[in-house]
């Protein structure tokens, strides 16, 4: 048999064990109606486990793709009702259990999270609420990753939103390397799944319930990094100097990983005023890529930072642990020195400063934040729903480029500059494209500002495998 009937015969018998679930589900059998999932045509499986909350969008609330499991952005709705809990703490505090959940589904524990994004709508009022939640759920640590942000709105006009993605492999190895040797044990900064927590020599200092950075398999994920000075830590003054020490403590906790700034898959940039900080972000960028590539990125203009800050990067970066796991046997231009390929397929917009339109990492596929640019003149649609649209096509040409469907996506975040006025039309273009369902996992914000005053901004994740 090939890889491809193969890869049929499984999706052939997933469907069957569906109908079963499904028919033993409404037989009231709770031993199968535990867990369903449907399939996408690379074995990205939507996530819908017992006990979960209850889409009422496009939207669902969870995927695994490979290793990797990831949780759409949740709020504190009481599943039993499936409407938000009243108090404050308890809302939060729901919102981390709803994510817990949907983890636990796949056989991950919280201690396995590899990053978590908070959106807030008021960091003075929710931050220390967030903290004492994940002191509760995590103990003393480790903690994930984490960037905490304040954003305009929420849906539902909500409070809290978190986002997170967990590692549990699919072949049950708990296997890492711990001081270079590989262990079936765990330790204090290694996770039940092998997620290992980062905290290099010269690295900044962690003053809350988050860490600097996780290694899940290949993939490194760091912490929003701030420009605060490793020697002090404190602040760097300057404001370009500060900026540039965001993406030094950045770098210095890849590099502790093997990996280079070449081997970045994706960036999130957020500023807090997009005309005075994205030019020296790009200058600061131009000095540390040179000439480049880039790697895709994101870059948004949101409320406010922790402790009030101007700029704040959070970076996704890929460093195999073995010499075989898929790394190229040359480099080139577009391919970075751990094999990390840089995307520009025919067709589509062109990069107009220091990011790029996507990466290959493995079997992962990562897509700027794509916006309503028309490809045949790489200027903005100009009716609103046409560029909405545009930015889902935008997004939707790299992905097929590498061999990915709309099913095949991961996870989403939609960033609006006004939940009324854009959200539907979100929710209209995505009927469009991906039918009834299912749909990815989604994160959807109202921020301050995008680039060149856009509406709507696109990210997306999705899920090839190489191999199959």
């Amino acid at each position: 048999m090939t890889s491809k009937q193969t890869g049929k015969a499984v999706r052939r018998l997933t469907a069957g064990v569906l109908a079963l679930q499904i028919g033993f589900a409404a037989m009231g059998t709770p031993a199968f109606a535990s867990k369903v999932t449907v399939v996408s045509p690379h074995g990205v499986e939507t996530l819908a486990p017992h006990g979960a909350i209850q889409s009422t969008g496009t939207w669902d609330v969870g995927t695994r793709a490979g290793d990797y499991i990831y949780v759409a952005g949740m709020r504190g709705i009481d599943p039993s009702t499936n409407k938000l809990v009243s108090d404050e703490e308890g809302r939060i505090r729901q919102t981390f259990l709803n994510m817990q959940l949907i983890a636990e589904s796949e056989g991950a524990t919280l201690q396995d999270a590899t990053r978590l994004v908070v959106y807030v709508t008021d960091m003075y009022r929710y931050r220390p609420i967030v903290n004492q939640i994940q002191e509760e759920l995590w103990g003393a640590g480790p903690y994930p990753p984490r960037t905490i942000i304040e954003v305009d709105r929420l849906n539902q006009d909500d409070i809290v939103e978190v986002e997170g993605t967990f590692y549990a492999p699919q072949n049950g190895s708990k296997s890492v390397k711990v001081n270079g040797n590989s262990s079936n044990k765990t330790s204090n900064n290694v996770s039940p799944n092998g997620v290992i927590t980062l905290s290099p020599k010269g690295a900044i200092q962690s003053t809350g319930t988050w860490n600097l950075g996780t290694r899940a398999g290949d993939s490194i994920f760091v912490a929003g990094m701030r420009g605060i000075n490793p020697s002090t830590n404190k602040l760097v003054a300057d404001e370009e100097e500060r900026i540039r020490q965001a993406f030094l403590n950045m770098k210095l906790i890849a590099e502790s990983e093997g990996a280079s700034l070449k081997d970045a898959t994706r960036l999130i940039v957020y500023v807090t005023d997009m005309y005075r900080y994205r030019p020296i972000v790009n200058k600061v960028q131009e000095e540390l890529w040179g000439a480049g590539p880039y790697p895709p990125r994101t870059i948004v203009e949101v409320d406010r930072l922790n402790q009030d800050d101007i700029v704040e990067v959070e970076g996704t970066f890929y460093a195999p642990k073995s010499a075989s796991s898929n790394l190229k046997s040359t480099t080139s231009a577009n391919v970075s020195p751990n094999g990390v390929k840089t995307l520009s397929p025919k067709g589509a917009i062109q990069s107009t400063g220091t990011w790029d339109l996507g990466t290959r990492a493995g079997d992962t596929i990562y897509v700027a934040g794509m916006r309503g640019i028309d490809p045949s003149t790489n200027q903005l649609v100009n009716d609103e729903e046409g560029r909405i649209r545009q930015a889902f096509l935008n997004m939707k040409l790299i992905a097929e480029s590498e061999g990915a469907t709309l099913r095949d996506a991961t996870r989403l975040v939609v960033y609006v500059t006004d939940m009324y006025r854009y959200r539907p039309i979100v929710n209209q273009i995505q009927e469009e494209l991906w039918g009834s369902g299912p749909y990815p996992p989604r994160t959807i914000i109202e921020v301050d500002r995008l680039n060149q005053d856009d509406i709507v901004e696109v990210e997306g994740t999705f899920y090839a495998p190489e191999h199959k």
